[in-house]
């Protein structure tokens, strides 16, 4: 696997990611956090949560294993394949945005139960939701046609979609500023044909044209017996994995008023490390695995080196973000109709939520191992418990807890994901198992070790220097990392190389 196709897609989502943040610093200062700002996440989120089920789950663990092993055979065949998956999930998409429109007052009561006690609130989200669902269908078909890209060893376009829905959704809040919640859900449209047509653009010029016919199903009637078994497992898992979210959703209306985006907003930093790690290592990692299924030896090498790669950024951010939460949230939201309540109730989810980073990349890549085996049973049936302590754990804190205890329940139910999954690991594939390196003590030591370095660096920079509040933890989190890098390279861990190293798995 060459690590240029990591810092292709590393760098745009590192573009995807500061738009976003961009966006959502506008969010902040023309919304804030309100019952209409709620109300507009819910419709928002909504789409993107199913999204995940069935793009992220079914694209990564399904279809990409299933066209690699048919490409091998019949070339013509996979990609009539490929279509016909691309026509399922068209239909799919278009009957549930259908189920949406015509059942919306039914799904906010059920997944949003606080807004029924404010009626403005409840119409704001009903009026929203029909024009933000659509987006489905845009960006799961555009999830199906990238995969095809990747397996092309075509990555930039793929990763750079992101971008054109944050640059659409800048452009709306804009122009309409306070007003911009009607302009912020048809921008999701207007993002979602232009991906789509990029796509499409880009595929004609590798020539992948569409191709389907009725005898094309045919052949494939077996294989998309076998894609649609696979699939159901998928999206159960994925959408057991989803319900964590769904359910803290439901909790965070009931808490009151800003909770959901409180939430949110916390979300969207902490997701920042586990984006540009976790996420561009398994989208080019799975296709390794699935191509080098037969060779043990590669992959074991390849799991243990982005095992440790995960968190020689994982653990610092959990340090940096102890002592830095309140800064990072003020600078970036704390202005505008964004409270100095509102960022102190924020900064303290984002330290709950930073203890689940490393667990969130070390369950990302193990279920990399599982989807090129052809084994997605097992991250659904790990799921089960994970949603069940996550559902229990909300109910019992947040009442007592509010926001925090959502957070907290998140976190927990996270690392006992983990630990299942490892089990699994253990149990499925023993010889695997014994092979890799879990924990490797020494090398997980000098990242504790280059964390703690730079930790006390960034106090030391507080002790000597004042300066304005952006210019602070901009020099602390400057000299802080290259600090961190410098003590890694004076210990010789040389993991974290492979960023901008443009070589195999060795």
């Amino acid at each position: 696997m060459k690590f240029n196709n990591f810092s292709k897609i590393t760098s745009n989502i590192l573009s995807s990611r500061l738009t976003g943040f961009f966006r959502d610093v506008l969010f902040a200062n023309y919304l804030g956090a309100n019952i209409l700002s709620d109300a507009f996440l819910f419709a928002y989120r909504l789409p993107n949560l199913f999204r995940r089920i069935f793009a992220e789950g079914a694209v990564n663990s399904v279809l990409i294993p299933m066209f690699i092993n048919q490409k091998k055979e019949n070339e013509d065949r996979a990609m009539e394949f490929f279509w016909s998956i691309f026509l399922i999930f068209l239909l799919v998409t278009s009957a549930l945005s259908i189920f949406i429109f015509i059942f919306k007052f039914d799904v906010i009561s059920i997944l949003a139960p606080g807004f029924i006690d404010n009626k403005n609130q409840f119409i704001f989200a009903s009026q929203l939701l029909p024009i933000t669902f659509p987006f489905l269908i845009f960006v799961t078909l555009s999830a199906v046609l990238s995969s095809i890209l990747n397996i092309n060893g075509k990555f930039f376009l793929p990763s750079f979609l992101s971008v054109i829905l944050n640059v659409c959704m800048i452009l709306a809040l804009f122009l309409f500023k306070s007003d911009a919640h009607f302009a912020l859900a048809w921008s999701l449209i207007i993002a979602g044909i232009i991906q789509l047509l990029l796509l499409f653009i880009n595929l004609r010029s590798l020539n992948l044209i569409f191709k389907l016919s009725i005898n094309g199903i045919i052949s494939n009637i077996y294989y998309l017996k076998i894609f649609l078994k696979r699939l159901s497992y998928s999206v159960f898992g994925s959408g057991i994995v989803q319900l964590n979210i769904f359910i803290s959703m439901i909790f965070a209306s009931l808490v009151g008023e800003g909770t959901i985006s409180y939430i949110y907003y916390a979300d969207r930093i902490i997701d920042l490390p586990f984006a540009l790690v976790a996420v561009a290592i398994s989208v080019t990692l799975l296709p390794y695995l699935s191509k080098n299924i037969l060779d043990e030896e590669k992959n074991v090498n390849a799991f243990n080196q982005t095992i440790i790669f995960c968190l020689i950024f994982s653990i610092p951010s959990v340090f940096g973000l102890l002592y830095l939460s309140h800064d990072i949230v003020n600078i970036l939201f704390g202005r505008g109709e964004f409270q100095a309540s509102d960022v102190l109730i924020t900064s303290k989810i984002l330290i709950v939520y930073s203890f689940s980073l490393p667990g969130y990349m070390f369950a990302k890549i193990c279920n990399q191992v599982f989807f090129s085996n052809e084994r997605v049973d097992l991250p659904v049936i790990a799921s089960i418990p994970t949603f069940l302590l996550n559902l229990l754990l909300c109910y019992f804190l947040y009442q007592s807890l509010g926001a925090i205890g959502l957070a907290i329940a998140s976190t927990l139910s996270v690392w006992l994901n983990v630990v299942i999954q490892i089990l699994f690991l253990k149990m499925y594939f023993l010889n695997f198992f014994k092979k890799i390196k879990l924990f490797d003590h020494v090398k997980i030591f000098k990242i504790l070790f280059c964390s703690l370095i730079m930790f006390l660096t960034i106090l030391l920079i507080e002790y000597l220097f004042s300066f304005s509040l952006f210019l602070d933890l901009f020099v602390k989190i400057l000299f802080g990392a290259i600090i961190y890098f410098i003590s890694l390279n004076l210990l010789r861990l040389e993991e974290f190389k492979l960023v901008y190293k443009s070589k195999k798995f060795n």
